[in-house]
């Protein structure tokens, strides 16, 4: 008798009604179609259009190389993967061309000479990419393409998810408008490292994404090589010059890979050609197969840089083939590098004594610490999920 009748009632109204049964369900579709777009995802992939894949060794194009790799593993994991390239790309994605050339084809140079033309030439093929994207219902579009280059687009398209994955130093001043595409919400920008980002806070990054490598590819040798390396651009910035000074100042010869940059002719001249010899070699540009084996054999790789390194490829490439790495404290250095490791880290500005300090010490770095710390942490397969995971947190 203590039990009203009214209030069984209500407790059926209120949780088992037709119409809670029926906004459950509701709900419970609702989740599924998410996890169902989520797992489900196409993703346009765009770097550039100036060069077919693979380049010519005389190429230096990290970015493009992150877009073909990020495009490929990602389709080995069974994504749906679309790369947005020129004619005679090889990549294991699908292949959207527009019957674009590239750029570097001389019938295509020849043709359009203004200093600016493969600027344009490469936005033309990605304003085609952004309508291709939309008229198919693609979810995502990431680039690795200038950032300037598309940034002005993506608001265009708001029902787009745009992605772009900076790969420049942010110490130019154009970078100091940025955080004024924070407004955009379709827009995410997305950095290589941490250190990165602190150079503009005030950009609402989506996050960051290591770069990673094909460790098969860059195989690993347990024997202690003899010579010091340097590989990069020869320019001020990287520290080519600082290399040879860290190289007769520790008595060991050196190897320097690299393209002299046409814009520092002076700097190659000045700073690197009187001092080559039978122990300061210069190599010039080699290709990818031909660097594996340079790197295996050497003791170190120098990497004294006065920049803020946006990332360095050329850090887990030598540590890959169980090279120790001493870099200078600047930019991704300490993401990449644990000292006393898989290298050593150097503090100070241009300090070439600091250098030859670490180089004393070489033979406390196991070479295959250098190589396990890359498969834990740059290999392909984790930038892929890095992407992956990145890009379902966008659209959730």
């Amino acid at each position: 008798d203590k039990l009203k009748r009214s209030d069984c009632r209500k407790r059926v109204e209120k949780n088992f009604s037709a119409r809670k049964m029926a906004e459950e369900y509701v709900r419970l579709y609702e989740s599924l179609i998410q996890i169902l777009i989520l797992n489900f995802m196409k993703i346009g992939i765009y770097c550039t259009n100036n060069h077919s894949y693979p380049f010519s060794k005389d190429v230096i194009y990290a970015s493009y190389d992150v877009a073909v790799s990020e495009a490929d593993e990602l389709s080995t994991m069974g994504e749906d993967i679309t790369l947005f390239a020129p004619v005679g790309t090889k990549t294991l994605a699908k292949l959207v061309t527009f019957d674009m050339l590239p750029y570097s084809d001389r019938s295509v140079n020849s043709t359009y000479t203004d200093s600016n033309s493969s600027y344009e030439y490469e936005n033309i093929m990605m304003v085609r990419a952004l309508n291709y994207l939309v008229d198919n219902k693609f979810d995502i579009f990431q680039t690795h393409c200038r950032p300037f280059s598309i940034i002005n687009y993506a608001p265009l398209k708001p029902n787009l998810a745009v992605i772009s994955t900076i790969h420049d130093p942010l110490t130019s001043p154009a970078y100091k408008i940025l955080p004024v595409y924070n407004q955009f919400s379709n827009l995410h920008l997305v950095s290589l490292t941490k250190a990165q980002q602190e150079l503009a806070p005030t950009v609402n990054w989506a996050g960051y994404v290591h770069n990673g490598i094909d460790t098969n590819f860059w195989k690993f040798k347990a024997e202690r090589g003899t010579h010091l390396l340097y590989c990069g651009r020869i320019m001020p910035e990287k520290g080519a010059d600082l290399a040879v000074q860290i190289a007769i100042s520790s008595g060991l010869p050196l190897k320097i890979m690299g393209n002299p940059n046409h814009a520092y002719k002076g700097f190659f001249e000045e700073k690197i050609a009187p001092y080559l010899s039978d122990k300061i070699e210069f190599l010039g540009s080699v290709s990818r197969g031909e660097q594996i084996e340079v790197y295996q054999n050497a003791l170190a790789l120098l990497a004294p840089i006065r920049w803020p390194e946006p990332f360095g490829f050329v850090l887990i490439e030598a540590n890959s083939c169980g090279v120790p790495v001493i870099a200078a404290n600047k930019g991704s250095v300490p993401e990449i590098v644990q000292h006393g490791k898989n290298g050593f880290i150097v503090e100070g500005e241009e300090n070439v004594a600091g250098f030859v300090d670490a180089l004393k010490n070489i033979d406390l770095i196991e070479r295959a610490n250098c190589r396990q710390h890359v498969i834990d942490n740059f290999s392909l397969s984790k930038m892929a999920r890095s992407y992956l995971e990145m890009y379902k947190k966008i659209l959730a």
